[in-house]
């Protein structure tokens, strides 16, 4: 089941990082745009992250380097082409949203069991 699971959260992280991360590097747009479509994003792996960490608490922040991993690769890629330095940082936030997200889910489920204990 934790094979199953780490599979499924890093196809998860792909598919996220493929139509949200390059999809709002690609896309045109005003400024405000931008931020707000990252805002989102960096909203959607926290929630992911967390979601995984919540059932399965065991493996605590692991699930946001699982999930965020996919996206920063991606965007590892098209910086080779592009670069842009805020894309640094789009690549650092990935990271701690998607870890910060799941070590909440991971304490929810703990503080959930020790509630209801």
């Amino acid at each position: 089941m934790k094979y199953i699971s780490m599979i499924l959260a890093l196809l998860t992280g792909s598919i996220l990082g493929f139509f949200g991360v390059l999809v709002s590097v690609f896309a045109d747009g005003s400024f405000t745009e931008r931020i707000t479509t990252i805002g989102v994003i960096l909203m959607v792996y926290a929630l992911l992250s967390a979601m995984w960490a919540y059932f399965q608490p065991k493996y605590s922040w692991s699930w946001g380097l699982i999930v965020g991993l996919p996206g920063i690769m991606l965007l590892g890629l098209y910086i080779l082409s592009q670069f842009n330095p805020y894309y640094l940082l789009y690549m650092v936030m990935i990271m701690a949203i998607a870890c910060l997200g799941a070590f909440g889910g991971s304490y929810l489920s703990s503080r959930r069991k020790q509630l209801f204990n």
